[in-house]
């Protein structure tokens, strides 16, 4: 036994302990070690900076030149027909 590794219980949920059985199985890997890379993934996830927010340039385009709400002001618009 690797005398600077810790030894721990864990509880996990009866899927994720299935899942990490599988992917253990299917790298011919040690359940220890697929938990191990999985947490330090994890961590590393948890560690990693949040990008900055991006500032967005707004332009003030004027007034509008129709009322959106009335079809019948929108440039182009069919006339409408009496009758």
């Amino acid at each position: 036994m690797h005398t600077h590794m810790k030894r721990t219980t864990l509880l996990l949920d009866a899927a994720v302990y299935g899942e990490l059985k599988r992917r253990a199985a299917l790298e011919g890997a040690t359940l220890t070690n697929v938990v191990e890379r999985a947490l330090r993934i994890g961590l590393e996830h948890l560690e990693a900076p949040r990008r900055a927010r991006v500032q967005l340039p707004s332009y003030d385009l004027g007034p509008f030149l129709a009322d959106p709400a009335r079809r019948d002001t929108m440039p182009g618009a069919p006339a409408e027909e009496e009758g």
